[in-house]
């Protein structure tokens, strides 16, 4: 594969991640997204399946993986946030009788603000991680560039 071909599809998967941000973003915000349009788990996510996938190519490139941790954090603090705003609430039945649903209904809702902005920190640091293989790919001799495959 060739240079260009391996940045066309890090660069597709990239503008992959940030659309998935776009989206959980609008979500908090409470926009109506098609769930399917943000994966929870880290491996279904469009990034997550070039990165698993042939994305594996650049496994041996010290860049490529310090993307891992940050992008496994990322979903798991979406995770919390898909529970708060989707999960079946603990509340008892007596509870909702005496309208606190409400209450728990805005706490949450700021809680999900709040690991919203975690997860933007986190997306910060994966971006960073992303660029520094883009740099990694981009210095790659064509001799060192065989090698990955």
């Amino acid at each position: 594969m060739e240079k260009r071909e391996i940045m066309t599809q890090l660069r597709a998967a990239k503008a992959a991640h940030i659309k998935w941000r776009a989206y959980a973003q609008a979500i908090v915000a409470g926009f109506s997204i098609e769930q399917d349009h943000v994966p929870v788990i880290h491996t279904n996510c469009k990034f997550g399946q070039w990165y698993y996938g042939s994305g594996q190519m650049l496994s041996t490139l010290a860049s490529y993986n310090s993307i891992d941790t940050p992008h496994a954090m990322l979903h798991q603090t979406y995770m919390k946030i898909f529970k708060l705003l989707f999960g079946e609430s603990n509340q008892s039945t007596f509870a909702k009788l005496f309208g606190s649903k409400a209450k728990l209904k805005a706490k949450n809702q700021e809680e999900a603000e709040k690991l919203m902005q975690q997860l933007l920190s986190i997306s910060e640091t994966l971006l960073e991680a992303i660029q520094m293989l883009e740099k990694e790919v981009m210095e790659l001799t064509d001799e060192e560039l065989k090698e990955l495959y």
